[in-house]
C-alpha cells in the first residue's frame, strides 16, 4: 500500500470517528445518564481522541510526501 492511500485511508477513517464522536456528544444529553449514557459517552471520546489523531497523521503523511516531491525535483521546502 503506497503512502497516499494510506494517508486517503487514514483520514477518512478519522473523519469517520469523528462524526460518531458527534453522534455520541448529541446522543448522551438525551439519554437520561445511567450506565449506558456514561458507555457512551467514554465511546464518544475514545473515537473523538482516536479520529483525530488518524485524521491529524493523515494530513502528516501528505505533508511530508509533498515535501519529498519538492526535494527531489530540486526545489526548495
Amino acid at each position: 500500500m503506497n503512502t497516499q492511500v494510506k494517508a486517503t485511508w487514514r483520514k477518512m477513517v478519522g473523519t469517520a470517528l469523528l462524526w460518531a464522536a458527534l453522534a455520541a456528544l448529541v446522543y448522551v444529553p438525551s439519554s437520561g445518564g445511567g450506565e449506558k449514557g456514561i458507555i457512551v459517552a467514554f465511546l464518544g471520546f475514545f473515537s473523538f481522541a482516536t479520529g483525530l489523531a488518524l485524521f491529524a497523521d493523515g494530513l502528516k503523511r501528505d505533508i511530508v510526501e509533498q515535501v519529498r516531491r519538492e526535494q527531489s525535483r530540486g526545489g526548495t521546502a
